[in-house]
């Protein structure tokens, strides 16, 4: 009785290890972002005290998503592509009027690690890492 071998493992490309980082990068920028909200309920005359606990709650939600989807895409799963682009495709959007209001450097930042991003999402490395099969006719 022959079972079948187990699947040689396969090397995690540069691809996958730079877009998990720019994922994992992300989610600290928006921890970064909820603590700012956090933070100005204490302040000395907030705004809306209930909008900044749903920003905050919502940031850390959105943080905790994408720490997710670069570990699940690091594993070679396939579905955290999809989230990843779309995630990408929203900061290419909102890096659009940054450029247009006269400050491209916060531009520059938002849409350079989508574009990386996104452009590696489709390489033939990362495309072949995250379909490749894990028994007969089995796909990640």
């Amino acid at each position: 009785m022959a079972t079948d071998p187990a699947p040689h493992p396969v090397s995690r490309p540069p691809g996958v290890v730079l877009i998990a980082a720019v994922l994992v990068l992300e989610a600290v920028a928006l921890l970064a972002l909820s603590v700012g909200f956090l933070l100005s309920v204490f302040a000395a005359d907030p705004i809306s005290v209930g909008g900044s606990v749903f920003m905050t709650v919502l940031l850390l939600l959105v943080a905790a998503g994408l720490v997710a989807v670069a570990r699940r895409l690091a594993a070679g799963f396939r579905w955290p592509r999809s989230p990843a682009l779309v995630v990408q495709l929203f900061l290419v959007i909102l890096a659009f009027p940054y450029f247009t209001a006269g400050d491209p450097v916060i531009g520059l930042l938002l849409i350079a690690p989508a574009a990386a991003v996104i452009i590696t999402l489709f390489s033939k490395p990362v495309v072949d890492f995250t379909t490749r099969g894990s028994g007969p006719a089995r796909t990640l």
